[in-house]
């Protein structure tokens, strides 16, 4: 044999040894691979264990809240009760009249006071069920990165065994064949259970936005069928403090409907229904499907515009006004627009957006 040259035996032992060092870094590569995600799987894991404890005490929270205003709303029937059995004009009962007045004033501001609470608690537990879906997405995005990594291993490994079967001769052959068959056998069982587990996160998926549409829909106004004022302020709090957490601009916009009354007066009640339906129609169509919209009064609607200026809020309202012509021709709208402010509470800024309604409509002489 030449200096130097191999012999087909050392060639081959050589070829086995390249291959199975591929193999070995293949191997390690893979497990690497998949110990990052599931590692990061279970951070995920535990986060969702900690929304879930927060969930929980937050829906204790409420339900306490719900007892103390229940028993509040009690302690104020049993005052009123007590004020109408003694008239303001009875002299002998003036002193239990005005303690009466006086204790159904503390109770309407322990009420007020509950229900601001409340709503943000309500609000706390919105913020919590978007975080859980958003790690369940994130969880449901390592496992099907888990299964892309399991199936490329399952196909390396098939190769491989093809190829130990091509190499063996004799009795080996047979032996290796009947083993590639047991472990191609495994590996199907395998991703069959990966294939129903990702069936079973698609389901999932269905039910969690099912869920998100039904707290989004949550309390509609029949007739409107945007928010009813109830779940609207537990909507609108929700946005004030997502806008808060992400630090993003917000604009309260309180719209009215110009003339509702003298339509109604004119027209009847079906007219006016109409109108009312018009509005909030002009409004969806305009505005974009996460900017929230409340029924507050028989004629007045609170929207909240995330990430946008007064400038571009009013450009808004402008666009609503158009698109109410094409439905409503001849109706119109007036609107106040206020911007959060780091100390507002909901009620404040919505009482600044009032404000500026009113002087709308003053200047419009409405």
């Amino acid at each position: 044999m030449p200096a130097g040259s191999r012999s087909p035996e050392g060639e081959r032992r050589e070829a086995d040894a390249r291959r199975e060092a591929e193999r070995v870094a293949d191997s390690r590569i893979a497990s690497e691979a998949e110990a990052l995600v599931a590692r990061a799987d279970g951070r995920l894991s535990e986060a969702d264990r900690v929304a879930s404890d927060g969930d929980q005490i937050a829906s204790d929270a409420d339900q306490d809240l719900a007892d103390r205003d229940q028993a509040a709303s009690d302690r104020d029937q049993a005052t009123a009760d007590r004020e109408h059995s003694r008239p303001e004009h009875d002299p002998e009962g003036e002193g239990d009249y005005l303690r009466a007045r006086r204790e159904r004033g503390e109770v309407g501001r322990e009420r007020d006071v509950t229900a601001s609470v409340r709503a943000g608690v309500v609000a706390a537990r919105l913020d919590r069920a978007d975080l859980r879906d958003e790690i369940a997405r994130l969880r449901d995005a390592s496992a099907d990165e888990r299964d892309r990594t399991a199936l490329a291993r399952d196909e390396h490994e098939a190769v491989r065994d093809g190829e130990a079967v091509g190499r063996a001769g004799g009795d080996s052959r047979a032996a290796l064949a009947a083993l590639r068959r047991q472990n191609a056998a495994i590996r199907e069982g395998a991703r069959l259970e990966r294939a129903h587990a990702a069936a079973d996160r698609v389901a999932a998926v269905v039910d969690r936005e099912r869920a998100a549409a039904d707290r989004r829909d949550a309390g509609l106004d029949e007739l409107t069928g945007v928010f009813r004022r109830g779940n609207g302020e537990l909507a609108l709090a929700h946005e004030l403090a997502r806008a808060r957490r992400l630090g993003r601009a917000l604009v309260i916009a309180m719209i009215d409907i110009d003339g509702l009354k003298e339509v109604n007066d004119a027209q009847g009640h079906a007219a006016g229904d109409a109108l009312l339906r018009d509005v909030p129609r002009a409004m969806v169509a305009t505005l974009r499907a996460y900017d929230v919209t409340v029924r507050w009064g028989g004629d007045e609607f609170v929207c909240a515009l995330s990430d946008v200026d007064l400038a571009t809020a009013a450009q808004r309202i402008t666009q609503i006004q158009g698109a109410l012509d094409a439905l409503h021709p001849g109706a119109s709208i007036s609107a106040g627009l206020a911007e959060l402010r780091p100390s507002d509470t909901l009620e404040a800024v919505i009482g600044r957006a009032d404000g500026a309604l009113y002087e709308v409509k003053a200047r419009r002489g409405h």
